[in-house]
C-alpha cells in the first residue's frame, strides 16, 4: 500500500460526501482494531476549504484502501494552534471509527421499549447462529427495526451468512459492542460499522486462517522489524456460576486442550470466576466459560511487526485485520491473529505497523485498552483497563516504524 492509494473523504452530519483531501495534504494516522473501535488523527492547514466543514460536530471521515474502505467515523475533537511563523495556523481533529455506535448503545432486555426505565422483560434471550444472532441484537437495538427513539440514523444491516455455531444468548443492559465481542469468539468472526455509498452498514466476516500461506519473517523479507511478546495464559479452568444460593447454585468448571497445555507449560493453574446468575441455562452456562477460554485460555503470543513495503505479503491483499497468520522468530513458527494496525501518511510517505495478538477489549474511551473481566457480573458490566503509565500499543507500533 502506498501513500496515493489511500483516499480521504470528508463527510457532513448527514453522512455527504463534501469533498477529498489530496495526497500532498494528509497528515494522517489511522488505528483499527479487530473487533474493537478504530481511531484516527488528521491534521489541516485553518484555510483548507474542507476545514471548517470537519470542524462541525456530526461531521468525519471515510478512509479508503485500494481495495475498500479501510475506517470511516465522526470527529471528536477539534483544536487550533498557530505560530508567529504561521499566523493562520493548522487545525488538529481527532475521531473513532463508526463502530463508536456499538459503544454508545445498551443492549436492552425489551428493546422493542425505548423507555431504559420502564422495562418489562428480564432479559433479551435469542437463540440462533452466531452471525445470525449478533445481526438480531443490532438490528433490535439501533437498526431498523428498533424504535425510532433509538435507531441509529443512516445505519442498514450487512449480510447475515447465518455462520457459527447455535448459541443461546440472554443480554440484560451490556455494552452491545462487548456482547458481540463475546459472542463472535464463539463463532471466529469480526464485525464493525463502515459508511458505503450514503449509509452505515453493520458487518460481519469470518476470520480466514492463512497460516499456511503468510508466514512473515524479518529474514525473508517480509518484516522490516518486529517485536515479539509472550506470557502465561489469563485463565486454564473457568468455574461458572449460575443461578440458586450456596450449595444448591449451579456450577460448571470449563477447561479445554489448550489451556490445559498452557497450565502444563507455564506450571499455572489459572482459575476465573464468571458469575451467571442471569440464567440457568446449561447450554448459556457453557457457552460463558467457552468464551472465557476462547478470549484468553492459551498462551499469548503478542507481536509489533512493520512490513516491508514491497513485501509479497501485503498487507490489505494477501492478509488483513482478524487473519490468522504466522510470525518467524528465532526459528519458531508463532501462529496468531492480526488485532490491530496503526497507518501513518503524511509529507514523508506511508507507513504501516500492525499488532498480532493481544485482542483487546471493547472500550469506547480507547481503543488500544487492555480487556479485564468484571467476574461479578461479566456480561452486564463489562470494563476497561487503561492501564496508565506505559506507553499504548499505538506508540509502541510507531516506535518501531522509527516515527518516534
Amino acid at each position: 500500500m502506498r501513500l496515493e492509494d489511500i483516499t480521504v473523504e470528508v463527510r457532513d452530519k448527514n453522512l455527504v460526501r463534501k469533498g477529498i483531501i489530496r495526497p500532498e495534504e494528509l497528515d494522517l494516522e489511522l488505528t483499527d482494531n479487530f473487533n474493537n473501535l478504530g481511531s484516527w488523527s488528521l491534521t489541516l492547514a485553518s484555510e483548507h476549504p474542507l476545514c471548517d466543514t470537519l470542524r462541525t460536530p456530526g461531521s468525519g471521515v471515510i478512509v479508503t484502501g485500494p481495495d475498500d474502505v479501510l475506517l470511516s467515523g465522526p470527529m471528536v475533537k477539534s483544536e487550533f494552534s498557530s505560530t508567529p511563523t504561521d499566523p493562520d495556523g493548522t487545525v488538529s481533529f481527532e475521531g473513532v471509527s463508526d463502530t463508536v455506535c456499538l459503544a454508545d448503545t445498551l443492549a436492552f432486555p425489551q428493546p422493542s421499549n425505548p423507555d431504559g426505565a420502564s422495562q418489562t422483560e428480564a432479559h433479551d434471550v435469542r437463540s440462533g447462529k452466531v452471525e445470525t444472532v449478533m445481526h438480531a441484537y443490532v438490528n433490535a437495538n439501533i437498526g431498523p427495526t428498533a424504535p425510532a427513539a433509538r435507531r441509529k440514523a443512516g445505519l442498514i444491516m450487512g449480510t447475515d451468512g447465518a455462520r457459527g455455531p447455535i448459541i443461546n444468548q440472554s443480554a440484560r443492559f451490556p455494552v452491545l459492542g462487548n456482547l458481540l465481542t463475546e459472542i463472535a469468539l464463539l463463532g471466529k468472526l469480526g464485525f464493525r460499522v463502515v459508511q458505503r455509498g450514503a449509509n452505515l452498514v453493520f458487518e460481519t466476516y469470518a476470520i480466514t486462517d492463512r497460516t499456511a500461506f503468510v508466514r512473515l519473517d524479518v529474514r525473508n523479507g517480509t518484516l522490516s522489524g518486529q517485536k515479539v511478546g509472550i506470557s502465561p495464559p489469563g485463565v486454564t479452568r473457568a468455574i461458572v456460576a449460575g443461578q440458586g444460593d450456596l450449595t444448591e447454585r449451579q456450577f460448571l468448571q470449563i477447561d479445554t486442550p489448550e489451556s490445559i497445555a498452557a497450565e502444563a507449560d507455564w506450571g499455572r493453574r489459572i482459575e476465573q470466576f464468571i458469575d451467571q446468575r442471569n440464567t440457568d441455562d446449561w447450554k448459556e452456562l457453557q457457552q460463558a466459560g467457552d468464551e472465557a477460554l476462547e478470549d484468553a485460555g492459551f498462551t499469548a503470543i503478542n507481536v509489533q511487526v512493520v512490513p516491508m513495503e514491497d513485501s509479497q505479503a501485503r498487507f490489505g491483499k494477501e492478509w488483513g485485520l482478524g487473519d490468522n497468520l504466522v510470525v518467524i522468530v528465532d526459528d519458531q513458527e508463532l501462529a496468531s491473529t492480526v488485532t490491530g494496525y496503526v497507518i501513518k501518511a503524511d509529507r514523508d510517505g506511508f507507513r504501516l505497523g500492525a499488532l498480532l495478538g493481544d485482542p483487546t477489549g471493547f472500550d469506547a474511551d480507547a481503543a488500544l485498552n487492555k480487556r479485564v473481566t468484571n467476574t461479578e457480573n461479566r456480561l452486564s458490566n463489562l470494563e476497561a483497563n487503561s492501564g496508565g503509565g506505559g506507553s499504548s500499543s499505538s506508540d509502541q507500533i510507531m516506535q518501531i516504524m522509527g516515527v518516534w
